[in-house]
């Protein structure tokens, strides 16, 4: 399907056509050629559908404390095992932790947060451990 727009005044002529802009000043011609924006690859996360950060840090603890046996853990743990098991997706290291606070509702900013989930419980200094009814 090829769109066409053009508007001519004496000597000058404007057209886009397609995905190009042509200016004809007098015997000039500049040609454009207009592209969409440049998708970067790990820019944005992109999960499968009916997915959510919320999943990846339940995933991640319950693989935490299977492969350890230890139900004591940082975000930064958390944060390397789904960089492991998802390395294409580009999880920013802030948007992880906001998801891991609002995912212990005993820390003192998970009211601050408007998604929550009880899946962690906070433990102080940093450390949190996997909700018992979640522990594989």
């Amino acid at each position: 399907m090829t769109k066409s727009v053009s508007t001519t005044h004496d000597n000058h002529i404007l057209r886009i056509e397609n995905n190009c802009l042509y200016v004809r000043i007098g015997e000039y011609l500049l040609t454009l050629k207009i592209e969409g924006p440049e998708v970067k690859s790990g820019e944005r996360i992109q999960l499968e559908k009916g997915q959510t950060m919320f999943d990846l840090v339940l995933d991640a603890a319950r693989t935490l404390v299977k492969e350890t046996g230890e139900n004591v853990f940082s975000a930064a743990m958390l944060y390397y095992i789904a960089k492991e098991k998802h390395p294409d997706l580009g999880i920013k290291r802030n948007s992880w932790n906001s998801h891991i606070v609002s995912s212990a509702p005993n820390h003192p900013s998970y009211r601050h947060y408007t998604s929550h989930r009880n899946y962690l419980r906070y433990l102080g200094r940093g450390n949190y451990s996997l909700d018992p009814g979640l522990v594989p």
